[in-house]
C-alpha cells in the first residue's frame, strides 16, 4: 500500500540513496534539509511498507514560478504509478499556491523521464550545457499551469 507524507529530515538518508541510484548525482545531506526549509509542501515522500520508495522535491524559485528539482523512484516500483502520484500531489500544492508555470530539468539521456513529462504537458524550453556533475546536458522543461 502506497502512501504519502511530508518529507521529514529523518528521511535523508533514504532520500539520498535514491538520488545516487535513480538520479547519479551525490549531494550533501544538507541540500534536502534546505529544500524542506524553502517549501515544505512541495518535498514529498513515498513509501511503502514503511521504506521510502520515491520522492518529490519542489520549490518556488519566483513569484507563481515553482521547480521541480528531483523527482524519483526506485528502480524496483516504477511504472506502478507512484511517479505520477507524486507529481498529481505536487501539481496539487502548486494549484493551491497559484503557481502559473512549473519547470525542471532532465538529462537529455533520460527518455522515459522526458516522455513521462511530456504527457504532464510539459515541454521542452531548451537545451543546458554540461548541466549535470557528470558532464551530461540536461533539458530545461517548462508547463503552464
Amino acid at each position: 500500500m502506497l502512501a504519502l507524507r511530508p518529507f521529514s529530515p529523518n528521511d535523508i538518508p533514504a532520500v539520498a540513496g535514491i538520488v545516487r541510484e535513480s538520479l547519479r548525482e551525490n549531494y550533501p545531506a544538507t541540500i534536502y534539509v534546505d529544500i524542506h526549509k524553502w517549501w515544505r509542501d512541495g518535498f514529498i515522500v513515498a513509501e511503502t511498507e514503511g521504506r521510502i520508495i520515491g520522492f518529490i522535491a519542489g520549490v518556488s524559485n519566483a513569484p507563481q514560478n515553482a521547480r521541480i528539482l528531483m523527482l524519483a523512484v526506485l528502480e524496483p516500483y516504477r511504472k506502478r504509478g507512484i511517479g505520477s502520484t507524486l507529481m498529481d500531489t505536487f501539481l496539487q500544492q502548486c494549484a493551491l499556491r497559484a503557481m502559473r508555470t512549473v519547470e525542471l530539468e532532465v538529462r537529455v539521456s533520460n527518455g522515459n523521464a522526458i516522455q513521462f513529462y511530456k504527457r504532464y504537458g510539459f515541454q521542452i524550453a531548451g537545451t543546458l550545457s554540461r548541466f549535470y556533475t557528470d558532464g551530461e546536458d540536461g533539458y530545461k522543461m517548462i508547463r503552464h499551469l
